[in-house]
């Protein structure tokens, strides 16, 4: 395949795909710098668009494709912290009311992982050359997937478990939400029985008095 290239707003080439990628280590390609093949018909792209390097880095991308490792970890890091935090808290038996400071430590640290693997899935989707799914569908992950398939051609069973895991947490939270609450009521009758026994000796010891 043969390519050209943008040299000093001239056009440059043709030259194979390896001297691109040779000019490129040489950094007289920069992933601003605009590039055809015949694949792109009339079109020049810029070569981060192309897939053939990251403008992350700067470096040659390994190849055209889209990666998927990052979509992966937006997807399931989150849910595995979650997890994994309550069945710690579980474990120790720690009271549903003493739940509050770790719980706020993992949603930060949740948050930090989500968004940082969601910024870089959707960077990974642009230099393949397809524009990503907007931000926004970090408040339904599902229509982030689905979007991010039909542009791709690809990601069947990231959605797939988007919607597998959505259900299982919402199947969890049904189940876990009576037993969070007969504690946090269980911990807070238990905070109050002293104080009603307390005022009951002290309406004793009045009475004796008189």
């Amino acid at each position: 395949m043969e390519w050209f290239y943008e040299d000093n707003g001239r056009q440059a080439g043709p030259v194979s795909r390896a001297e691109i990628l040779r000019l490129i280590l040489q950094k007289r390609i920069n992933p601003e710098t605009l590039v055809w093949t015949a694949a792109f018909g009339n079109e020049w792209k810029q070569a981060s668009q192309a897939g053939l390097v990251s403008t992350v880095t700067g470096l040659v991308r390994p190849s055209a494709g889209i990666g998927s490792h990052w979509a992966w970890v937006a997807l399931a890091a989150p849910f595995a912290i979650d997890w994994l935090t309550l069945a710690i808290l579980e474990f120790r038996h720690l009271p549903a009311d003493k739940w509050g400071a770790p719980l706020n430590t993992v949603m930060l640290l949740h948050m930090g992982v989500f968004f940082t693997a969601l910024l870089l899935d959707r960077n990974a989707v642009r230099e393949g050359g397809v524009k990503p799914p907007s931000f926004w569908w970090w408040l339904f992950m599902p229509g982030y997937f689905w979007v991010r398939m039909r542009r791709t051609g690809h990601g069947k069973v990231l959605f797939a478990m988007s919607i597998a895991l959505r259900l299982l947490d919402i199947g969890i939270g049904i189940v876990e939400m009576p037993k969070i609450r007969q504690e946090i009521s269980h911990s807070v009758h238990s905070q109050q029985e002293p104080q009603k026994s307390g005022g009951n000796d002290s309406q004793e010891s009045d009475n004796e008095e008189i």
